[in-house]
């Protein structure tokens, strides 16, 4: 061996070296788009995402909400509310739209996802729980539930009040 120059084998190993170290930041730049693409949406989106929360909340304290009705085809999801007055909840795509106002996305790479999941739970003493979620996808992936919709009303039975026991698509 010569003390002038590299074998084949250190430079083997030096390129191997590299392309580790390489693959290791190509990854690492990709869960950052990643993360960059959620922060772009939750920003754009959160003061609509929560005042169509605070809405639909509201309105089933103060309506008394006694069922609910689903219904889904193939570009949409429809919930009627069965309240004091009742109500509908339509998800699309590109939009929810609730009680005749219409709540857009602004973020041209988020979407609803219409794969919502629904739950009733009985509870102790006559109350009962109910939850749904509407996934946001950002690129067509839902990477975190952080910006899901999630709206939940804890009620007390009464001989008007009738809910399906969950729905999922």
């Amino acid at each position: 061996m010569s003390k002038k120059g590299f074998t084949i084998l250190e430079l083997l190993i030096s390129l191997v070296l590299v392309s580790i170290v390489l693959l290791l930041l190509l990854r690492v730049m990709m869960s950052l788009e990643v993360i960059n693409h959620d922060t772009t949406y939750a920003s754009d989106d959160e003061i609509a995402r929560t005042e169509l929360i605070q809405n639909i909340e509201s309105d089933f304290l103060e309506n008394h909400l006694n069922g609910l009705q689903i219904t889904q085809n193939e570009d949409q999801i429809n919930f009627s509310f069965l309240m004091d007055q009742e109500k509908e909840l339509v998800v699309e795509k590109e939009q929810i739209t609730y009680d005749g106002e219409v709540y857009a996305l602004k973020s041209s790479n988020a979407s609803y996802d219409l794969c919502i999941t629904y739950q009733y739970q009985e509870l102790e003493n006559d109350y009962y729980l109910v939850t749904f979620t509407i996934p946001v996808l950002i690129d067509g992936v839902n990477t975190t539930k952080m910006d899901d919709l999630q709206f939940t009303y804890l009620g007390l039975k009464n001989e008007y009040t009738h809910y399906p026991s969950s729905f999922s698509c």
